[in-house]
């Protein structure tokens, strides 16, 4: 069936003729000889019946070009009718076949085509209905009423009928056409969104993973610095850098563990909870930086409500770059964190962190080269857009460095972290 079909489609000379239509004109014209033979044609004086032939075959090669030419074979085909019913016969076939030259034109045809013929059709039999009722009227047409109606319906039959089918084909294959287009384009959408989601998904591991390995490898690197930097050995003094080497190393894998069992345990709500750092374990993020020898003055002022999710771990984030961010570049090794919780009175209820640190004095341009090309700063940027909060970072004319983050907190932004 699948060979046959291919068959059917096949075109010739360029698409103006298929091989179906060859088939189907085939099959016209042997019906179309058997009728003839049979005598299904009005005698015409002096004409001799083989003439009628030359109707039928015209017509017959208009039906080679109804789907790649469907204006030809329109012309072609009435041509041979009008050839036919005016001066050769009329022959019933030479009719029937027409009417399915006009089903081409409504299946196949452009619209203005098809739409165009529909009309010259329709004012064809408002005429022959008119032209039949007169002849009613002044005793022209023998018979009554009911014959002007077989007739009418017999016009009908053969040439409105088949129009308006090919007209209905058309208008179902054009909704199957824009129903696959629209298929194909949900499609799309959802391999964009897979897309999407994906890359968000990677963006998230890459700030987390940024924001768990670059405080603990800082303050390995800054303690493996002062041990080779030691002029004269100090055995309590290699034990304690030892010792907080240790301790961000067994750290920093414990915290990589878990975001690992999380991806490998999908996406799981209440287990991505239980890993997701708290605001309120920063007391141990500021530990360490002592640990490591950075001297950190933290304050936190205000009511400290229950803080959703998504805003208690990104508050830990930004206090633990800010604090991986001084611990490298701050000098003297100083920094100065605050973290104030406002409430809905005056506005909104928000968390407002800072942190201030010296840095050296260098150009604008050189910054972003500086820390290590900004990738924390991204990360922190992002989390707070995120949120819907403002973020704020850069040095000041004083010679310090600034950050500034503000994060909502309320009804709205609980809801839409849960989500």
């Amino acid at each position: 069936m699948t060979r046959f079909r291919e068959f059917i489609d096949r075109r010739f000379f360029g698409g103006a003729i298929y091989a179906g239509s060859m088939l189907w004109a085939a099959q016209h014209l042997v019906v179309g000889v058997v009728f003839l033979l049979l005598g299904a044609y009005v005698t015409r004086p002096g004409v001799p019946s083989w003439t009628l032939l030359l109707t039928l075959a015209g017509v017959c090669a208009a039906l080679l070009f109804r789907r790649g030419r469907p204006w030809l074979a329109l012309l072609l085909g009435t041509l041979a009718l009008v050839v036919d019913g005016a001066l050769l016969g009329p022959s019933t076939w030479v009719f029937i076949t027409y009417g399915d030259v006009l089903y081409g034109v409504g299946a196949f045809g452009r619209r203005r085509l098809a739409h165009g013929t529909l009309y010259v059709v329709i004012v064809g039999h408002v005429l022959v209905l008119a032209f039949l009722l007169y002849a009613l009227a002044i005793g022209a047409l023998p018979g009554g009423l009911l014959d002007v109606l077989q007739l009418l319906g017999l016009v009908v039959l053969m040439f409105l009928m088949p129009l308006t089918t090919g007209l209905t084909i058309r208008e179902h294959r054009m909704r199957a056409e824009l129903e696959r287009e629209r298929a194909r384009q949900v499609v799309r959408m959802a391999e964009l969104d897979r897309n999407n989601a994906v890359a968000a998904e990677r963006g998230r591991m890459a700030r987390e993973l940024h924001d768990v390995i670059a405080n603990h490898l800082s303050a390995v690197a800054v303690q493996s610095t002062a041990a080779l930097s030691m002029r004269e050995f100090d055995p309590e003094r290699v034990r304690r850098i030892l010792a907080v080497v240790r301790d961000n190393s067994v750290q920093g894998l414990a915290e990589m563990r878990q975001m690992i069992g999380v991806l490998r345990a999908g996406d799981d709500a209440p287990a991505l909870d239980r890993v997701m750092p708290r605001l309120a374990d920063a007391e141990r993020l500021v530990g360490t930086a002592r640990e490591a020898g950075l001297e950190v003055e933290y304050t936190e002022s205000g009511p400290a409500p229950r803080l959703p999710t998504q805003v208690d771990a990104a508050a830990y984030r930004i206090v633990q770059e800010a604090l991986t961010n001084a611990l490298r570049h701050a000098e003297p090794r100083r920094v100065r964190i605050t973290v104030e919780h406002h409430g809905p009175d005056p506005g909104p209820r928000r968390l407002v962190i800072t942190a201030a640190n010296r840095v050296p004095r260098r150009p604008a341009e050189d910054w972003v080269a500086a820390l290590g090309g900004g990738t924390g700063l991204t990360g922190m940027r992002e989390r707070v857009s995120l949120l819907g909060g403002t973020f704020v970072a850069g040095p000041t004319d004083d010679g310090q460095w600034r950050l500034r983050a503000e994060l909502p907190v309320g009804a709205h932004t609980e809801a839409g972290a849960d989500a």
